[in-house]
């Protein structure tokens, strides 16, 4: 797991009460029939008896051209495979589940209405977006000076915001 899947997986447990399982592997069939692996980055559930797939894609500098469908429909894509529904089935059986894609505000573009315009393409498409900004500060200040964490992510916070580093 890397640490952009790890952040997001210590907020869904601190700010969400959402227990996860990471990186579930299954083979995927190629169009040519060769096969390979794929993952789902963090499957959660809460405590209400929901379902969750998330798919995390941390971008700093990239962005998605605002005519870029073809990078859009291969992100969708890879969220409703039907590998990746099969996989998903054969942990929670005939259940319901909620697609959720994380990524940057950059990776959409800087501009508010190119973001806006990606976010619809993936909600025709059953998915819901969420942005990493958002999610670290709601993690920041989720996170207590004078708190106990084993996450590294979580203590690595702790210790920012005690020294004053972060808001």
């Amino acid at each position: 797991m890397d640490v952009n899947e790890e952040i997001v997986k210590q907020w869904l447990h601190l700010c969400k009460n959402q227990f996860t399982i990471d990186d579930i592997r299954f083979k995927v069939r190629g169009s040519k029939g060769g096969s390979n692996y794929s993952n789902i980055d963090l499957f959660a559930a809460d405590t209400k008896g929901n379902y969750y797939d998330y798919e995390i894609k941390w971008r700093s500098v990239y962005s998605i051209g605002a005519t870029d469908k073809e990078t859009i429909n291969g992100l969708i894509g890879q969220m409703t495979r039907k590998e990746r529904v099969a996989k998903i089935k054969e942990i929670i059986g005939s259940g319901s589940y909620k697609k959720l894609f994380i990524t940057t505000h950059q990776m959409f573009g800087k501009r508010k209405e190119k973001r806006e315009g990606f976010v619809r393409a993936f909600k025709a498409n059953d998915i819901g977006v969420l942005f990493f900004e958002d999610i670290i500060d709601e993690l920041v200040a989720a996170v207590n000076t004078s708190g106990r964490y084993d996450s590294q992510v979580l203590q690595t916070i702790r210790m920012l915001k005690y020294f004053n580093l972060l808001k």
